[in-house]
């Protein structure tokens, strides 16, 4: 049976899609591997911490960090922050039950499911209220489970460095992290570092997201390693763009690939795009730089679909507003001045709807005084966008 073209195509844009090859982090990935050589040695290094903008492939940063980590033979949890401390707790007890059922070694296994045994036996006296993990009332359970928390990452952590293993939890879209369980999360670290035990935690955010951490803790600036991740290199790109095409049998040629190149400008998702919407513009090998031409349409929706409209949406009226004023700027980093100034308001006017399209993961603060899109290409989707009126949907989210 003939297999058709399109059916062949290598790229695969989508949130969080591993891409058939992983190019352009090679200095990241042996951090992650000194590391954990280092913890099966039997030293306590610091956690990482990884922030960019949007599309800078750090979801998949992240699991691929964490095949790494099982390959070494290390207890992997992954999860992804979502602004609710309840529901965050309960996500990484889950997490790290379904972690303990998926170590290989039957006897490390059995001796983890016995800290489990122990912490649940426990019970918390907080002043006028006692609560215990089975029966505790709603309002003390948050502070329940940040104590039982820490004492299964202790015994976990104990068990895992008898047997030159350690606990890495890698967590997404770590600065939509409740203040409570991110807080929890930065003093375990801590407190884990100071006894020796090898827990870590590698989180990945928004640019805003060292700002977010140190906040909280002072201190968090020394528990971790902190990587800025950028758009890749023109090699990288091209790399990421002609070794999957050809391993499924068809090539570029240099006039398309260095347009493909220019095009994506290092952001992993848009390569993907720009890739597949090439990919199935043609039959041909090699793809010309009419195929590419005639992809953009494509791939001009799938970056509509995959990274703007949904976030154009989330805005109110004046967020959009605002939005479109940053966009008309023209510039990376706009003044917050500028954006008032082009609006015909006062600028501490525009605060409040400031403060929503941060806290809506939109655009972020880079330096006082400035905004920026958390998003690459945001500016060019509206000034595409704005002849079309969409109404906002009620929704939350990144």
């Amino acid at each position: 049976m003939e297999i058709p073209t399109k059916a062949l195509n290598p790229f695969m844009p989508g949130s969080g899609k591993l891409p058939r090859d992983f190019v352009g982090r090679d200095a990241d990935l042996e951090s992650m591997e000194q590391l954990l050589v280092r913890t099966e040695l039997g030293f306590v290094d610091r956690g990482a911490i990884y922030s960019g903008l949007r599309g800078m492939g750090k979801t998949v940063l992240l699991l691929q960090f964490a095949k790494q980590a099982r390959a070494h033979g290390m207890m992997v949890v992954q999860c992804e922050a979502n602004g609710e401390a309840q529901k965050e707790y309960d996500a990484i007890f889950h997490e790290l039950m379904m972690a303990t059922q998926r170590m290989r070694d039957h006897a490390l296994r059995e001796a983890l499911k016995n800290a489990f045994s122990y912490v649940k036996d426990l019970s918390f006296d907080f002043g006028i209220v006692k609560a215990t993990v089975e029966t505790e009332p709603q309002d003390s359970r948050v502070q329940t489970d940040a104590y039982r928390l820490e004492l299964l990452v202790e015994e976990l952590s104990r068990q895992l460095k008898e047997r030159n293993s350690g606990l890495f939890m890698f967590i997404d879209e770590l600065q939509e992290m409740s203040d409570e369980v991110l807080g929890t999360l930065i003093g375990i670290q801590h407190r884990m570092g100071q006894q020796d035990l090898p827990f870590f935690m590698v989180g990945a955010g928004l640019p805003n997201l060292p700002g977010v951490l140190t906040r909280l803790r002072s201190y968090a600036e020394r528990l971790f390693t902190y990587h800025q991740l950028g758009p890749l290199s023109k090699e990288a790109s091209a790399l990421g763009l002609s070794s999957p095409a050809q391993e499924a049998g068809r090539s570029f040629d240099d006039a398309a690939l260095a347009e493909l190149v220019e095009r994506s400008m290092g952001y992993p998702y848009f390569i993907q795009a720009y890739g597949s919407a090439t990919w199935d513009a043609t039959d041909s090998s090699p793809m010309t730089i009419d195929a590419v031409e005639r992809g953009v349409p494509e791939a001009w929706r799938t970056l509509d679909q995959g990274l703007y409209i949904s976030r154009w949406q989330r805005a109110s009226e004046l967020g959009r507003d605002y939005m479109a004023a940053m966009a008309a700027a023209g510039t990376e980093a706009v003044d917050t001045a500028d954006v008032a100034r082009c609006l015909g308001r006062a600028g501490s006017s525009l605060t409040n709807v400031r403060n929503q399209l941060i806290e809506l993961g939109l655009i972020y603060a880079p330096r006082r005084g400035q905004v920026a899109f958390t998003v690459p290409g945001m500016d060019a989707y509206i000034k595409r966008a704005l002849p079309v009126r969409i109404e906002p949907y009620a929704t939350g989210g990144r």
